[in-house]
C-alpha cells in the first residue's frame, strides 16, 4: 500500500514572518527615501531584495531538515495568521526572491526613463512581501491575506504609465483580482463554516460531506485560476503586460502567475487527499477532479499558443506565451490528482516546470524591455537585424527560445519530458482515449510553441534593419550581469537534469505520500531516451513546417477578427444578459409596486362610487316599482341609508388619501428636480476622481494614484506585523 517518503518534523521560527515584513517595511522606507534620493532609494531596494534571497536561501535550509511553523494572534477573527514552509513552499519562496532581485538590477537602467519611480518601487516592494507570503502561509485565510495584498499592491504595477490603455488593463485586472479573491474567501468560510478549520492539509474526508463541496471546490480554482491566467479566465494577461513596465511583466509572468497554480496546487494534491490513504472511494473524486483540471490545462495551453502565432506586439506574443505555459503546468496539476497516489513523475514535472518557465520567461520580458528601452520600439514590423547592436541579449534570448521550445540541453526540455512521460502514464493506467487525445495536443502545442518563439526571435535580431530604427547606447553592465545570469542557470539546468532531480525535485516530490515504487520510477526516469527525442525532432520539423508556410503567405500577419475573442464570444455577452435580466427584473418589480401603490387609492375610490350608484338603483327598483312592498322597502330603506352614510364616508376617505398621496408625490417630484444638479455635480466630481489625471487636486485624489490610500492600510499593517514579530 501506500507509504509516505518522509516523517515531518516541524521547527517554530519567524523567519517567514520577517521574509513578509521586511519588503512591507521596505516599501514604507523607499517611499520616503525617495522624496530626498532617488540614487539612495534605487541602492535600498536593491539591497533590500538582496537581503530578502538570503534570508529565503535560509529559510530553504531550514525547511529541508523539518518543516517552519508559526502562528500570530492577528489574522481572521479566531483564526491566526498562520505560516507553514515545507520544501515546495520554500523552494517557491527562494525561485520568487531570487527572480526578484534580477528584476531589480534590470529596473536600475530601466526605469530611468519611467516617471513616478518612487511610487514604482513603493509597490514593486509591497507585492513582493505578498508574493512571497502566499508561499510562505499554512491555512486559506492566510494565504488568501497576502494574495489579495499582491493583487491590490501589483494594480499600481499594471497602471504605471496610466495611459488610456494602462488604465483599461488595470481595472479589469483589479475587477478580476477582486473577483477571484472573493471566490477564495467564499469556498474558505464555506470550509471553515462546516469542517471547522481552514488549515490546508489533507482534508477530503470532511470537504466532501459539505453541502455544495463540487461548488467549494469550482470557487477556489476559479479564484486561482484567474491569476495562474487559466483559459477561459486569463483575458487580464495580454492586456496587462503589454502595458507595465517590463521589469514589472517580468514578474507579473515568471512570479505572481504562478501563486495561482501553486494555490490550485495546494488545493488539489493536499486539501483534496484524503487523511487515511486507505479510503480508496474518496479518490475517485479528485480523479474526477483532475481530470477537468488536465483538460482546462490543455485548452489553456493549445489556445493561448494559437493566439500568440498572430501577435504583432513582441510583450503581448509573450503574454500569450506565458498563459500556455501555465496550460503546461495546470496539465500537470491535474494528472497529479488523476494518478493520486502514482502521480509522482507528473508532480516532479510540473515542478520543474514552474523552475524552468521562472527563468526563461521572465528573462524573456527584461530582454525585450531591453530592446524598447534602448530603441522605443516594441511591434516586430518596427524591428529587426538587432543582434549587433545587442551581442548578449541576442545570444541569451536565443538560449531561452531554445529553452521554451523544448530543444534537448537546455532546461525547458526536461520539465517537458516529465510532463509528457506524466500525461502518458495517465493513458496507460486507466485506458481513457480521451487522454490519448490530450498527449497528441501536447505535442502540437510544443511545434507551435517553437514556431511562435522562433518567429519573435528572427523578428527582433535577425533580417534586415528598418530603415530609421537606431539603438541608443551599448547594452549597460546590468543587464548583461542578469542575461548572463539567467541564460547560465537555464544551460545548467539543461545540461545537468539528473543532478537537478535528485537534489532539488526528488526531495520535493518526497514530502508528499506518494507509493515508492512511482517515486523511484520518477528518480530514474531516462531523460535521454531515443523516443523523447524522437519526438522533440518530430515537434521540430511541424514548427519550421509551420514557420515557413506561415511566412511564405504572410499567415502570421493576418488580424484575428475580435469576435473570435473569448472576451467578444463569452464575457461580453454574459454581462449583457444578466445586465438585461436584472434591469428587466428590477423594472418589472418596480412597476408593480407602483401601480399597487398609485392605484390602490384609486380602486378603493372607485369601489365605493360603484356600490353607491348600485344602491341607488336598488332603492329606485325597490321604492317606486315594487308598491305592494313599501312598508317593507321603506325599512329596507333605513337600513340602507346607513349603508349609504359609510359608503359617502369611504369616498370622503379615499379622495384624503389621494390628495395625501398626490401631494406626496409632489413633493418627491420637486425634491429630486431641485436637488438633480446637486447629485449630478457630485457624480462629476467622482467621475474625474476616476480619470482626470490635470490638477494639484485630482492629481493626489485620483484613483489611480490611490497609492495614498494603499500606503495607509500597508502602514497599519506593518505596526501590527511588526508588534507581532518582536512581542
Amino acid at each position: 500500500m501506500s507509504e509516505s517518503l518522509g516523517i515531518e518534523n516541524t521547527i517554530s521560527s519567524s523567519l517567514p514572518l520577517a521574509i513578509t515584513l521586511i519588503p512591507i517595511i521596505g516599501a514604507a522606507a523607499a517611499a520616503f527615501i525617495g522624496r530626498y534620493s532617488e540614487k539612495y532609494r534605487d541602492y535600498f531596494v536593491l539591497a533590500l531584495t538582496a537581503l530578502v534571497v538570503l534570508l529565503s536561501a535560509l529559510l530553504l535550509n531550514i525547511s529541508w531538515q523539518e518543516s517552519v511553523v508559526n502562528r500570530y494572534n492577528i489574522g481572521f477573527g479566531e483564526i491566526p495568521l498562520y505560516f507553514k514552509v515545507d520544501k515546495l513552499g520554500a523552494v517557491f519562496n527562494l525561485l520568487s526572491a531570487f527572480i526578484w532581485f534580477l528584476a531589480t538590477v534590470f529596473s536600475l537602467t530601466y526605469m530611468t526613463h519611467e516617471q513616478r519611480r518612487t511610487r514604482y518601487y513603493t509597490f514593486y516592494l509591497l507585492t513582493l512581501g505578498g508574493t512571497l507570503g502566499v508561499f510562505l502561509t499554512g491555512d486559506l485565510f492566510s494565504l488568501f491575506f497576502f494574495f489579495e495584498m499582491m493583487s491590490l499592491a501589483s494594480y499600481l504595477l499594471v497602471i504605471h504609465n496610466q495611459t488610456e490603455e494602462a488604465l483599461s488593463a488595470g481595472r479589469l485586472y483589479l475587477f478580476l483580482g477582486i473577483f477571484g479573491g472573493l471566490c477564495i474567501l467564499s469556498a474558505s468560510i464555506m470550509i471553515y463554516w462546516y469542517t471547522g478549520s481552514v488549515i490546508i492539509t489533507p482534508s477530503l474526508e470532511a470537504l466532501v460531506l459539505i453541502p455544495g463541496s463540487i461548488l467549494v471546490a469550482a470557487l477556489l480554482v476559479i479564484g486561482f485560476g484567474i491569476k495562474a491566467g487559466m483559459v477561459p479566465l486569463h483575458i487580464w494577461l495580454p492586456k496587462a503586460h503589454p502595458v507595465a513596465p517590463s521589469p514589472a511583466s517580468a514578474l507579473l509572468s515568471g512570479i505572481m502567475i504562478k501563486t495561482g497554480a501553486y494555490g490550485i496546487l495546494r488545493v488539489v494534491t493536499v486539501m483534496y487527499t484524503p487523511a487515511d490513504h486507505e479510503a480508496k472511494l474518496l479518490w475517485s473524486f479528485t480523479a474526477e477532479f483532475g481530470y477537468i483540471i488536465i483538460w482546462f490545462g490543455i485548452l489553456t495551453m493549445f489556445t493561448a499558443a494559437f493566439m500568440a502565432l498572430f501577435q504583432q506586439n513582441a510583450k503581448r506574443i509573450l503574454a500569450y506565451s506565458s498563459v500556455s505555459q501555465m496550460g503546461y503546468i495546470l496539465m500537470g496539476i491535474g494528472v497529479c490528482a488523476y494518478l493520486g497516489l502514482e502521480g509522482p513523475m507528473a508532480m516532479g514535472g510540473f515542478s520543474l516546470h514552474v523552475i524552468n518557465h521562472a527563468f526563461f520567461k521572465a528573462g524573456m520580458f527584461m530582454m525585450v524591455g531591453a530592446v524598447y528601452f534602448r530603441t522605443g520600439e516594441i511591434e516586430l514590423k518596427k524591428l529587426g537585424g538587432l543582434w549587433r547592436e545587442f551581442p548578449v541579449t541576442t545570444v541569451v534570448f536565443l538560449i531561452a527560445a531554445m529553452g521554451i521550445a523544448g530543444i534537448p540541453g537546455l532546461n525547458g526540455y526536461t520539465g517537458k519530458v516529465l510532463l509528457h512521460h506524466a500525461i502518458v502514464e495517465a493513458f496507460e493506467h486507466h485506458h481513457d482515449y480521451s487522454l490519448y487525445l490530450a498527449e497528441r495536443i501536447f505535442m502540437l502545442t510544443g511545434a507551435i510553441t517553437t514556431c511562435y518563439i522562433a518567429r519573435l526571435f528572427s523578428s527582433i535580431f535577425l533580417g534586415k534593419k528598418p530603415k530609421g530604427l537606431t539603438a541608443k547606447g551599448s547594452e549597460p553592465w546590468n543587464e548583461r550581469a542578469v542575461f548572463i545570469t539567467i541564460g547560465a542557470i537555464i544551460v545548467f539546468i539543461g545540461t545537468n537534469p539528473f543532478f537537478v532531480l535528485k537534489k532539488l525535485i526528488g526531495p520535493i516530490v518526497s514530502i508528499f505520500p506518494f507509493e515508492k515504487y512511482y517515486f523511484n520510477y520518477l528518480i530514474k526516469v531516462n531523460f535521454w531516451d531515443h523516443h523523447d527525442l524522437q519526438g522533440m525532432v518530430y515537434i521540430v520539423a511541424i514548427a519550421a513546417l509551420l514557420f515557413y508556410v506561415g511566412t511564405r503567405f504572410k499567415l502570421f500577419e493576418l488580424k484575428l477578427p475580435g469576435w473570435l475573442s473569448i472576451e467578444h464570444l463569452v464575457y461580453r455577452p454574459a454581462v449583457k444578459m444578466f445586465t438585461y435580466i436584472f434591469t428587466r427584473s428590477g423594472r418589472a418589480l418596480e412597476l408593480t409596486v407602483d401601480g399597487v401603490y398609485i392605484n390602490s387609492p384609486r380602486l378603493l375610490t372607485y369601489y365605493c362610487i360603484t356600490g353607491r350608484i348600485l344602491d341607488s338603483a336598488a332603492d329606485y327598483l325597490i321604492v317606486d316599482t315594487l308598491e305592494p312592498l313599501k312598508k317593507i322597502s321603506y325599512k329596507l330603506n333605513t337600513l340602507e341609508r346607513g349603508g349609504h352614510n359609510f359608503n359617502t364616508l369611504m369616498v370622503k376617505t379615499s379622495s384624503l388619501l389621494l390628495y395625501i398621496y398626490d401631494l406626496w408625490l409632489f413633493i418627491l417630484h420637486s425634491a429630486f428636480h431641485g436637488s438633480k444638479k446637486f447629485f449630478m455635480t457630485i457624480f462629476n466630481f467622482l467621475f474625474q476622481i476616476d480619470y482626470k489625471h490635470e490638477g494639484r487636486f485630482y492629481v493626489l485624489v485620483n484613483t489611480a494614484n490611490f497609492e495614498y490610500y494603499l500606503l495607509i492600510f500597508f502602514m497599519v499593517l506593518i505596526i501590527i506585523m511588526s508588534l507581532q514579530l518582536f512581542a
